[in-house]
């Protein structure tokens, strides 16, 4: 079997105690590049606001990989050393590299064949998410839904366990017991994983999200109203909140260079000196006749 070295990067939040979680990326060794940043779409998504939109890079050539900053505003450190914009950097087992407040530790093991599958970068990030904002307020950490109206108004469900399904209905077992006539005993699923909730009917009960029946299974997004019966629920997830505020700011624009005013004129005192020419060469004129 043919020996490949891919490129492993484990990340996690500086400062924090062993006991936390360490997302870990793994690339193909035919990768040429890969982006890491705070916008949707890079390889390594880096949801901390300190963050440029596209950060850095690295760079597979001729076998080594190379670390590159892209120009970010707050700059990359490769083993305590800023890394200066442009210029490569070679990245050798056990390097550690620093951005915003992320560390990614640097592996570049050989391999001699398939590991468990890596979680994509969105659910990564979703989950570097979750780990700040549990820092910063346990209790809005994770994603939950809210009644809205109905007999059970103000009811909250939390949605705390990635891997559970949640089920609602009028039955008293359920997660989110509703005492609606119009809903079923057991009417709806939640189920919670690392891309977020999905809703599904139970059968062939009536499940809308944002007025339009769900048909199987639907992802929710932050904002989205749920009806079972007569009672309307909103969906609220603060990492998806979070990872579109980064994604929506944008950095400062630099400087425009002012052009000299002589190059911005230059046709105009070309016109001018043209028009002074010509009105000397009629004066002349004029002149010549009144005297012939």
């Amino acid at each position: 079997m043919m020996l490949t070295v891919p490129l492993r990067l484990e990340v996690s939040a500086l400062g924090e105690s062993g006991s936390r979680r360490v997302f870990r990326y793994e690339f193909d060794a035919d990768r040429a590049q890969i982006l890491l940043g705070r916008r949707g779409g890079v390889d390594v998504l880096l949801p901390d606001a300190r963050v440029s939109l596209v950060h850095a890079r690295i760079e597979r050539r001729k076998g080594a990989y190379y670390l590159v900053d892209d120009g970010s505003t707050n700059g990359t450190r490769l083993n305590g050393a800023a890394v200066a914009t442009g210029m490569r950097q070679q990245l050798r087992e056990g390097d550690r590299i620093t951005i915003g407040e992320y560390a990614l530790s640097v592996s570049l093991t050989q391999s001699a064949g398939p590991e468990a599958r890596p979680e994509s970068s969105l659910s990564m990030a979703r989950g570097m998410v979750r780990d700040l904002l549990e820092r910063l307020g346990p209790g809005e950490s994770q994603p939950c839904l809210h009644v809205l109206d109905g007999p059970q108004t103000g009811v909250v469900l939390t949605l705390g366990d990635v891997g559970r399904t949640y089920m609602i209905g009028r039955a008293a077992g359920n997660d989110l017991r509703l005492d609606d006539i119009d809903m079923w005993r057991e009417h709806a699923a939640l189920e919670r994983d690392e891309l977020g909730v999905t809703v599904r009917d139970v059968g062939t009960h009536v499940v809308s999200v944002n007025g339009d029946r769900v048909v199987g299974a639907r992802l929710l997004h932050d904002g989205d109203t749920i009806s079972l019966g007569t009672t309307a629920m909103r969906y609220h997830d603060p990492a998806e909140v979070y990872l579109k505020k980064l994604e929506e700011e944008q950095p400062s624009q630099p400087p425009q260079t002012s052009q000299p005013i002589v190059v911005a004129r230059r046709p105009e005192t070309a016109m001018v000196a043209i028009g002074v020419l010509a009105a000397l060469v009629a004066l002349g004129g004029i002149l010549y006749v009144l005297l012939w």
